[in-house]
């Protein structure tokens, strides 16, 4: 018989264990838990706090003072239920402590007058509120040991984030005896050994998070377990780049460049400094067998679509084809457009193949590719999805936010085919997202933009001043330009402080201002031809003002736009408001951007709105939207688990940002395929957390 049947004891739980037999949760409970994503006891205890309110800050009741959030331990004593008229029982209590007596009321809480009697010493925490200086609703904790045991009051309180059926108090007890059921037994992805943040044990952490015993400990626990998450994302960029580095299955491109000059000698304008750094940054890359993954990051109007075009030409003069992948039909019919424009007469091959081509034109497109006919395709990434077979692809160039994914690296890998990946983006990053969850890829960045463009101005206003917003769109519109006006949805769905695409198009077309001019609409519920007709139109100058949603955000050249209207401004981003204002501006003429602030749009919106008419540079604007609305917002999901960070903020935390990547970049250079014994726990938890990612890197 062993030690633990001899006494009686259960064996401690495993972290695997689901959560429904932790004491006191069952299996009633444990179906709210799962709301929250917590299936297990690891989940639970990985159940981060969102804030904590420090009820640390123990005072006699004599020197209680308004406005504070301070604690109180004493003795109830009365306590007594109150019948509502409307039917509610609240209760009420007074704690003294020598010093005076404090009142306390529990809206709705009737059932405390089984816990809380007379006699009962108890802490309190809460602000003085009221003629009659008491707590409303205050954290409160019945002692009965010391106060160091204490989770409800006296101490930095975890708030957690709840569900229905799980009360802050209840999730605070299930965490506190997962705690000490498995806390110690959770796998660390971190090797043991290591200095600094990562020092400190993971079972202290989690303790020290949840339960702090004061704000030190609870930093050094944040920073520890944030180390972890950043860590993490940092493996999976350096595993990648390994992968990069080693297929080595890519054409090594490099000649004359005739093709590029050609079409460098037909361009209309001389390119800026930035431009010519990124080509040659693009040139090292095509140069080599490895292939390049490059991320090119341009601010608005920077002309990435150029520095694209002079890419793929190295790829064609190579004798190999080249495609160009946009997010959208309409941008996609647009780069063929511009491209075809550009490269007239240079002897550039240029076909443009999306979802609205017809049979004859895709047929003709297939035997061109099969033949080997060195050429660019300009299309939507089901370019490399479809049955369309690429003979030789040499270069794919993404645009906009769209990552070349792992499946496609996989595809074209088993056909033999490793193209250089080039990515393009408008939406400039700030360094620590760049280093976080880009850092696979080269970096090459654009920031001027090129010379001969009209001033672009900004303004904020509300939509009280719409009328004078009118007159000044008619203003522009008789000169002969042209306006875009953008809502943020399709519908408003019964919110009547909210513009939505066809009801705004309606309120604008029975404007006198405007009654001589036609308008168009265009949002993502359209059909692909259909958008394709609006675009054109447009771009025709036969539609004068564009009502459109954030459809328009990328990529959109109409250089005899000088109007944006951004309605209900409040509702989007920073960078997102860049972006749509780089629609504007792109002529030689004065352009203006007005942001128009919703009705109930408060004073602190409106001031972070006010950003934009005091810079114009997008990688400011970034660094800015990082601080306010952090990254997932700002990059949207790039992919999963790279910017979902719940402790990191890398508005703060570039340190322990760097700590990791170059803590990841050792420990691959030392153990490429994390096949150590050392590296196990970690190779796993890579692999559960970042399947798809890593798909490539940890192939064995």
């Amino acid at each position: 018989m062993t030690p633990s049947r001899i006494s009686g004891a259960k064996p401690p739980l495993d972290p695997r264990t689901r959560v429904q037999f932790l004491p006191g949760v069952g299996p009633g409970r444990a179906l709210a838990f799962e709301r929250l994503g917590i299936v297990t006891l690891e989940h639970l205890v990985r159940h981060y706090p969102r804030t904590w309110l420090d009820a640390s800050h123990f005072v006699r009741v004599r020197e209680l003072r308004p406005g504070e959030l301070l604690t109180v331990v004493g003795e109830v004593k009365h306590a007594s239920s109150l019948r509502t008229r409307g039917g509610r029982t609240d209760f009420t209590i007074t704690v003294t402590d020598g010093t005076g007596a404090l009142p306390c009321y529990f809206f709705g809480q009737g059932w405390l007058s089984k816990q809380l009697t007379p006699g009962t010493r108890v802490v309190v925490s809460g602000e003085i509120a009221g003629a009659e200086r008491q707590m409303a609703n205050p954290l409160f904790e019945v002692v009965e040991g010391d106060l160091e045991s204490l989770l409800h009051a006296g101490r930095l309180v975890p708030v957690h984030a709840l569900t229905r059926g799980v009360s802050a108090r209840g999730l605070r007890q299930a965490v506190r005896r997962a705690l000490d059921q498995v806390a110690d037994r959770i796998p660390d992805p971190l090797p043991t050994g290591w200095g600094g943040v990562a020092a400190l044990p993971l079972g202290q952490a989690l303790r020290d998070l949840h339960f702090p015993p004061d704000a030190a400990a609870l930093e050094a626990a944040r920073a520890r377990l944030a180390f972890e998450e950043l860590f993490l994302v940092q493996m999976v960029m350096e595993l990648r780049r390994r992968v990069f580095a080693e297929e080595g299955r890519a054409l090594a491109i490099s000649g004359a460049g005739a093709l590029a000059d050609r079409v460098r000698a037909a361009l209309p304008f001389t390119l800026t400094a930035g431009q010519e750094a990124a080509l040659r940054d693009i040139r090292s890359d095509l140069a080599r067998s490895s292939p390049m993954h490059r991320l090119v990051v341009g601010d608005v109007g920077s002309g990435k679509t150029v520095v694209a075009l002079l890419a793929a030409c190295a790829a064609v003069e190579s004798g190999a084809q080249a495609a160009l992948l946009a997010p959208t039909e309409v941008l996609a019919r647009q780069h063929g457009a511009t491209v075809e424009r550009l490269a007239a007469g240079t002897g550039l091959v240029v076909a443009t193949h999306t979802g609205a081509s017809t049979s004859a034109e895709r047929r003709a497109l297939q035997a061109k590719l099969s033949a080997g006919e060195p050429l660019l395709v300009v299309g939507t990434h089901a370019l490399l999805e479809e049955k369309l077979r690429f003979h030789s692809l040499a270069l794919a160039i993404v645009d906009e936010q769209h990552r070349f994914g792992v499946r496609q690296r996989a595809a074209l890998a088993a056909k033999g085919m490793l193209p250089h990946v080039l990515v393009l983006t408008a939406t400039p990053i700030p360094r620590t997202l760049q280093l976080a969850c880009f850092g696979d890829l080269d970096l090459s960045v654009i920031r001027e933009r090129p010379a001969g463009r009209g001033r672009l101005v900004t303004r904020v206003t509300g939509e009280e001043k719409f009328p004078q917003i009118l007159e000044f769109m008619a203003r522009e519109l008789s000169a002969g330009r042209q306006a875009f006006v953008v809502v943020p949805a399709i519908e408003a769905g019964g919110r009547p402080d909210l513009r939505a695409a066809q009801t705004e198009l309606e309120r604008l077309k029975v404007q006198p201002p405007l009654a001589p001019y036609r308008l168009g609409l265009l949002h993502g519920k359209l059909r692909p031809d259909e958008k394709q007709e609006v675009m054109d139109a447009f771009r025709r100058g036969e539609l004068h003002i564009l009502v459109a949603t954030t459809v328009v955000e990328v990529g959109v050249d109409i250089p005899n736009a000088t109007l944006m209207i951004v309605e209900n401004a409040e509702r989007f981003g920073l960078s997102q408001l860049h972006q749509l204002r780089g629609r504007v501006g792109r002529g030689e003429h004065r352009s203006v951007c007005v942001l128009v602030a919703g009705a109930l749009a408060g004073a602190r919106a409106r001031e972070r709105l006010e950003v934009m008419t005091r810079t114009d540079d997008g990688f400011e604007l970034a660094e800015a939207d990082l601080l306010l609305r952090g990254p997932g917002e700002l990059w949207g999901t790039r992919q999963a688990g790279f910017t979902d960070f719940r402790l990191a903020d890398l508005a703060r935390d570039e340190g322990l940002l760097l700590e990791a990547r170059d803590a990841a970049r050792a420990l691959v250079a030392d153990d490429p395929q994390l096949l150590a014994a050392a590296h196990a726990t970690l190779r796993g938890i890579l692999r559960d957390r970042f399947r798809e990612p890593l798909e490539l890197a940890l192939a064995g």
